[in-house]
C-alpha cells in the first residue's frame, strides 16, 4: 500500500538541497541504571518492535515513480529492519556535555537515507557520571501531528513502569489510526495523574489528522509569505551568511521556576523571557563578532511560534501562529526588554492575518523550519528574519525510558534556508527550559560563544525579581 505525500511533506523534501539538511533531532540525557540493568541497543529494538505498529509511517519509505512523472509516495518497505535504524555509539572519555554536543552536531550534518524509512535512533554511551543519551532523528517530512506524537509514544513512558500496549491483531499492514484505538483502550484503564496527563495530551493531538495538520501548516506559510513581502528586510548579521553542510551544536539549561518568576516580575510570559534570552545572546554574540548592536539599521527579527488561543476558549488543543518578532537587542535593561517583547508579541497576535494563518499544532513545535525557506524566497535577496526560535511546550513531569529517568531533552532545529547560520530550539520539560543551539560549523564566532552569551543572558534574567 502507498500514501500520497502532503504538500508540506513535499515542501520539506524540496527544501533539502545544497547545504540544507531537514533532519529533526533531540538529545535526551538519561540517568544511570533503570530497570533490567539499564538501556541497551537490543532493548531499544525490542521496544520499537513492540510499539511500531502504532506508527505505520515508520515502516514506510519514499517511492519515486518512474521517470519522475508523478509525486513521490509513502510505500511499505518490504525489507524493513529495525536494527538498521537503531544505532549505538560511545563518546570519548571523559564524556562531557561538550562531547555529546559534538556527536549531535556530527549527526546533524548527515542527511537521512531516502531509500529507507527516514528515521533513526541513536544510543550514546560513555557520558560522565554513568549517564546515557538517546537521540531520535527523523526527516521533517515525517513530523506531522501523528508522527511527532508517536516518537514519544514509542520511546517514553510517564512512569518507570511502561504503559501497556496492545499487540497487533494481524500481521503488519498500514493502519493509520492504530494509535487512536490504543489510546481509547488506555482511557478505560486506571492511570496515575502523570499517565492521565500524557493520555489527554495524546488524545487532543489525534483530533486533527496528519493531512489536515499539514494543510494548516501550508496555509500558515502562505499567510506568512504575504506578511514577509510587506516587511522591511531584516538587518544583515554575521549569522546570516551562506552556510556549509556541516553542523555544530550546544546545549544550555535554565530552571523554569526562575524564568516564570522573571516573567511575572516584568509583566510578560515565558515565551517573552525566552525571546529576551535570545536578545541577550545576540547582543553578546554580535559584540564578540565586532558588531555594535546599537549601530544596526533596525532590530534583528525572529521567526517564532506564539499562542493565539483566547483565554476563554474552552476547546481542546492549542492554537499557534508563526510570527515575526523584532528583537530589542540594544535594550540593556532586562525588565524593559521583556516588557517590550510582550507588547510586540501581543501586537503581532492581534493582527488579522496572523489569526487567519494560525495553525493547530499538537505535540510539536516544528513549523518554523518548514516555512523558513518559503519566507526567505519571498524576501528576495534579503530575508525577512535573522533567526528561527522554536519554543516547544513540554510535559512538566518526568518521562522514563526503560526505567531510566529522562533528565533533559534538547531539541535540534535544522538550519533553513541556506543563509541561516544559527537556530534556537527550546523545550520546557520537567521544571527546566532545555535550549538547543544548532549552527553552521563554519560560524564565526563558533556556536560555543553563542551558548556562553546565552548563559550570561539567562543569569541576568534569573536575577529579576
Amino acid at each position: 500500500m502507498a500514501d500520497e505525500l502532503s504538500r508540506a511533506d513535499r515542501s520539506s523534501l524540496a527544501a533539502e538541497r545544497g547545504p540544507v539538511n531537514m533532519s529533526i533531532m533531540a538529545a535526551l540525557v538519561l540517568e544511570p541504571g533503570g530497570g533490567g540493568g539499564g538501556i541497551t541497543r537490543e532493548g531499544l529494538c525490542r521496544r520499537i518492535e513492540e510499539r511500531i505498529h502504532l506508527l505505520p509511517r515508520y515502516r514506510q519509505r519514499l517511492q519515486q515513480p518512474a521517470l519522475g512523472l508523478a509525486n513521490p509516495l509513502w510505500a511499505d518497505d518490504a525489507s524493513f529492519d529495525v536494527g538498521w535504524h537503531v544505532r549505538r555509539a560511545r563518546l570519548p572519555h571523559p564524556g562531557s556535555t561538550a562531547d555529546l554536543a559534538g556527536f549531535v552536531g556530527d549527526e546533524a550534518s548527515r542527511r537521512m537515507d531516502r531509500a529507507r524509512p527516514m528515521w533513526e535512533l541513536h544510543l550514546v554511551e560513555g557520558l560522565s557520571r554513568g549517564r546515557m543519551a538517546v537521540m531520535p532523528k527523523m526527516h521533517h517530512a515525517l513530523l506531522d501531528g501523528m508522527a511527532a506524537l508517536g516518537v514519544g509514544m514509542i520511546l517514553l513512558d510517564p512512569s518507570p513502569e511502561p504503559l501497556p500496549v496492545d499487540e497487533p491483531q494481524k500481521p503488519w499492514s498500514p493502519r493509520p489510526f492504530a494509535m487512536s484505538r490504543q489510546l481509547a483502550r488506555l482511557a478505560t484503564a486506571p492511570l496515575t495523574r502523570a499517565q492521565r496527563l500524557t493520555l489527554d495530551a495524546a488524545t487532543r493531538a489525534l483530533e486533527a489528522s496528519p493531512r489536515s495538520t499539514a494543510g494548516d501548516v501550508w496555509r500558515a506559510a502562505e499567510t506568512l509569505t504575504e506578511l514577509a513581502r510587506m516587511r522591511l528586510p531584516a538587518p544583515e548579521l554575521p549569522i546570516n551568511r551562506p552556510i556549509s553542510a556541516s553542523r555544530s551544536f550546544a546545549m544550555v539549561r535554565a530552571p523554569l521556576i526562575g524564568v516564570k518568576a522573571a516573567a511575572r516580575a516584568a509583566g510578560g510570559t515565558v515565551n517573552d523571557v525566552v525571546l529576551a534570552a535570545v536578545c541577550g545572546m545576540l547582543d553578546g554574540y554580535l559584540r564578540e563578532a565586532g558588531v555594535d548592536p546599537d549601530g544596526l539599521e533596525r532590530d534583528p527579527v525572529a521567526l517564532v511560534p506564539v499562542s493565539v488561543r483566547d483565554e476563554d476558549d474552552g476547546s481542546l488543543g492549542n492554537r499557534f501562529s508563526l510570527v515575526f518578532i523584532d528583537l530589542p537587542v540594544s535594550e540593556q535593561d532586562v525588565r524593559a526588554r521583556i516588557s517590550t517583547l510582550n507588547a510586540r508579541t501581543n501586537a503581532a497576535k492581534r493582527a488579522g492575518r496572523v489569526a487567519a494563518g494560525s495553525l493547530i499544532i499538537e505535540a510539536a513545535g516544528f513549523g518554523p523550519p518548514l516555512v523558513a525557506s518559503m519566507l526567505a524566497r519571498a524576501g528576495g535577496d534579503r530575508s525577512p528574519f535573522n533567526i528561527v526560535v522554536s519554543n516547544i511546550p513540554g510535559p512538566q513531569f518526568p518521562l522514563y525510558l526503560g526505567g531510566s529517568r529522562v533528565l533533559a531533552a534538547h531539541p535540534v532545529i535544522p538550519l533553513n534556508p541556506a543563509s541561516q547560520g544559527l537556530s534556537v530550539g527550546v523545550l520546557s520539560y520537567d521544571g527546566a527550559l532545555c535550549f538547543g543551539l544548532t549552527a553552521d560549523r563554519a560560524l564565526e564566532p563558533p556556536v560555543e560563544r553563542a551558548a556562553a552569551a546565552l548563559e550570561t543572558a539567562l543569569r541576568g534574567i534569573l536575577a529579576v525579581r
